[in-house]
């Protein structure tokens, strides 16, 4: 249930002139419930091109909180069999489904899409959507001996894709200035944000049984996010602000952040509510929104909460997030790793209601830009281009 899996299910649902197939890299995905009806699902998991049952489809929901995190650094070579078997499956669902064109989310899928054409169909057209500053994700996932050969495919297998959609400015000048990517052959195209939908959800009634200054957090509970540092921060704000803390999403840290809720004594005032369908009629009664992330790309959180008119703080861990909310115009903007400097910009936010209403005023018209139909019908076009190329 991340950003950019929220991005695919937006765009496979809302695209008007193609029709889209989704190919899940493991049968595993939160938010296969959304999809229409009419969208066929497969599996590269699975040993040939067969659409997954309604049986299979309900099973991938259910696992999808438990899927494997990954090789740590420093095993990837180990993965590439697999790799290898999921791009001749992708090669013989794109043959046997008429695919012109294949669309990947996030880096495992564009690797596997890029192996599909090197090896088992040239013709294929592929585009790329690129939700990871790709520098600091080679950083944190691969090891030193890895990233040499990483940053070798990503120079010289990106631009043999049709397209290389980026989510933000800051992303599409990563490629550029460390994997020498010619800037023309990027566009930039923003997260789609579906305003009226999330406006309709945060809506409905959430169980908060408190008036004390609330703030929430969403996004999966992994140390990329910073949750550890929220919480060190909450444990830092005033006792006489009563502030709560409710933080939405699951993850591999869940067991350390509450151990270290423990630690601080916080069990009262901060809670982990797991993943949920509905993230925003929590964030819709937040006194303030709190991205503590290490590294971002472009966070569909911040859009999601100007959505719905709610003051945001972020550390400014990426170019992505200080574009989002222009350099602070639309949100505080803290140095990220600095517990202190989050600890007083919530301090701020929550003391000070002027300051929360001219957040929330400004909010409608940033968010604006991104709304679900004019940013799906810009990826759907260049599909649609790429297709005839």
């Amino acid at each position: 249930m991340g950003g950019a899996e929220r991005s695919l299910v937006n765009f496979v649902t809302h695209v008007r002139r193609i029709q889209p197939t989704l190919a899940l890299i493991e049968t595993a995905a939160d938010l296969l419930s959304e999809l229409s009806s009419d969208v066929a699902v497969y599996s590269l998991a699975k040993r040939s091109p067969v659409p997954l049952s309604s049986d299979e489809l309900e099973s991938a929901q259910s696992v999808a909180t438990t899927r494997r995190a990954g090789r740590p650094p420093g095993q990837t070579a180990l993965e590439l069999p697999g790799l290898l078997r999921k791009a001749l499956l992708l090669a013989r669902l794109a043959r046997e489904t008429n695919a012109q064109v294949v669309s990947t989310f996030l880096n495992r899928s564009h690797t596997i899409a890029l192996i599909a054409k090197a090896l088992f169909a040239p013709r294929l057209r592929i585009v790329i959507n690129v939700h990871e500053m790709l520098s600091d994700h080679l950083e944190r996932f691969f090891s030193p001996r890895e990233r040499p050969f990483m940053r070798a495919f990503i120079r010289h297998g990106f631009p043999r894709a049709a397209r290389i959609i980026v989510v933000s400015e800051g992303v599409k000048q990563d490629l550029v200035r460390h994997f020498s990517i010619p800037s023309d052959r990027i566009t930039v195209v923003p997260n789609p944000v579906d305003l009226d939908r999330i406006s309709r959800l945060g809506a409905e009634s959430a169980d908060i049984r408190s008036d004390a200054p609330l703030i929430v957090a969403v996004g999966r509970l992994v140390q990329l996010k910073g949750f550890d540092l929220l919480i060190r921060a909450v444990a830092r704000l005033p006792v006489s602000l009563r502030a709560r803390l409710l933080i939405v999403g699951e993850g591999d840290q869940r067991i350390a952040l509450e151990a270290l809720i423990a630690e601080l004594r916080l069990t009262d005032r901060v809670s982990l509510l797991g993943t949920q369908a509905n993230p925003w009629k929590f964030m819709a009664r937040a006194d303030v929104v709190a991205l503590a992330s290490r590294s971002e790309a472009f966070p569909n959180v911040i859009g999601e909460a100007l959505a719905l008119s709610r003051p945001v703080i972020a550390t400014n861990c990426s170019p992505g997030v200080s574009e989002y909310l222009d350099g602070g115009r639309y949100g505080v903007l803290v140095p990220p790793e600095d517990v202190d400097a989050l600890a007083r910009g919530l301090e701020r936010i929550l003391t000070d209601p002027s300051l929360r209403r001219e957040l929330a005023t400004h909010a409608a018209s940033r968010v604006e830009a991104f709304g679900l139909r004019p940013v799906v019908d810009r990826y759907e076009g260049l599909v649609i281009d790429a297709a005839r190329a």
